[in-house]
């Protein structure tokens, strides 16, 4: 090909209407480009916000539970049991046993004895190979 051509090819395909519909599409690919991009920003900010939320729940609840064990411990009744418990006391009409701790003996006869088999490392390729063909290296 010539320059000539080449001019001729240029003249022909350049022309005010192609001109017109190549910057139509630039708009149109920057306009998808940023509609994506704010579609995955909102999806990223969604995201955290359900995790904030799913927090703030676990906390509420963690502050119930916390409010209720306090409820607890301010009762007659945990009182009651702390007291007998630390101070060795009694209700009336019960007595009292203090009892040695208990403690388990291990039976050396008894226990079976296990071997420990050896874990090798394998690499990433190796571990799927034995993944999807159960083939070891």
């Amino acid at each position: 090909m010539t320059i000539k051509d080449l001019l001729t090819l240029l003249r022909r395909h350049a022309t005010l209407n192609n001109g017109v519909l190549a910057v139509a599409l630039l708009i149109g690919l920057s306009l998808a480009w940023n509609t994506a991009e704010a579609i995955q920003r909102n999806f990223r900010y969604q995201q955290q916000a359900d995790a904030l939320s799913q927090y703030i729940a676990v906390q509420e609840l963690e502050n119930k539970s916390l409010a209720l064990q306090n409820k607890y411990y301010q009762s007659p009744e945990y009182m009651e049991l702390s007291a007998r418990e630390r101070l060795g006391k009694a209700a009336p009409g019960e007595s009292v046993i203090n009892l040695p701790p208990n403690t388990v003996k291990p039976a050396p006869e008894t226990e079976l004895q296990t071997q420990e088999t050896p874990i090798t490392a394998r690499s990433n390729f190796a571990q799927w190979m034995f993944f999807l063909f159960g083939k070891k290296d």
